[in-house]
Order: C-alpha cells, then structure tokens, then sequence
C-alpha cells in the first residue's frame, strides 16, 4: 500500500517473488506426507497413514492387488546420486509414489521398502496357488 500511496508501481517481477513464497508455504502446509504404513497380516491389508498439518488419511490396499515398482528419478541406472522412485499400485492405479530426497540420503529406505512389500506381494501370491 504504501508504495501505491507514493506513487511507486512496482513492475510485475516484484510480484512474483512474494506469490511464489506464498504458495511455496501453502502448498508445503497442506500437501500429504506419510507418517507409516503397516502391514496387518490378519486382514490381509496394508495400511498407509498419511497426515498434513489440517488432516490425515489413511489408504488401505489389499494384499492381492499390491503391485510396487522400483524406478529411477532421473531415467538413468548408474549415475553418481540416483533418484529412486517407489510407486505403490493399487490393481494398476497409483495410490502412492515416495521419492528420494535430496543427495539421495533415503535410498536405501526405500529399496527396502520396496523390497519388504514385494514379498508381501509375493507371500500372497504363493498362498493363493
């Protein structure tokens, strides 16, 4: 306002520092991130638990429609810091995608990850047969 006031119009490339910021902050407070997830043997389900500074939510996927894949980021199988991607399928629908950080400090989190629900899958698939 004050720059209103005293004649000053700013040009629009003042503006889009103070939006981009602001929806850089709004977009980090109200986007999903993944506190867990479990495995209940029982029921034959995972259990992904998902919460925002608002909210949470839970996504529940059977056991025999767990799919997962293991990609790279950057499209590229040997590179000195690879990005992977784990992608979590519910009957060939992306419920989740879980991506390294920066550096890549979490890859092997998520190799492990990945492996852990492949033999889940895989443990359902035998006992069906």
């Amino acid at each position: 306002m004050y720059l209103f006031k005293n004649d000053i119009y700013p040009n629009m490339w003042s503006f889009a520092g103070p939006l981009l910021s602001i929806a850089l902050i709004i977009n980090g407070l109200t986007s999903f991130k993944i506190n867990e997830i479990n495995s209940n043997t029982a029921q034959q389900y995972i259990e992904i638990n998902k919460e925002s500074l608002f909210s949470s939510k839970s996504i529940k996927i059977k056991f025999k429609n767990l799919k997962t894949e293991l990609k790279t980021g950057n499209g590229k199988k040997k590179s000195i810091i690879p990005k992977l991607r784990v992608i979590i399928l519910d009957s060939d629908k992306e419920m989740e995608e879980l991506n390294s950080n920066f550096l890549g400090f979490n890859n092997s989190q998520l190799r492990k990850l990945y492996s852990s629900l492949k033999d889940i899958a895989k443990q359902n698939l035998s006992t069906n047969l």
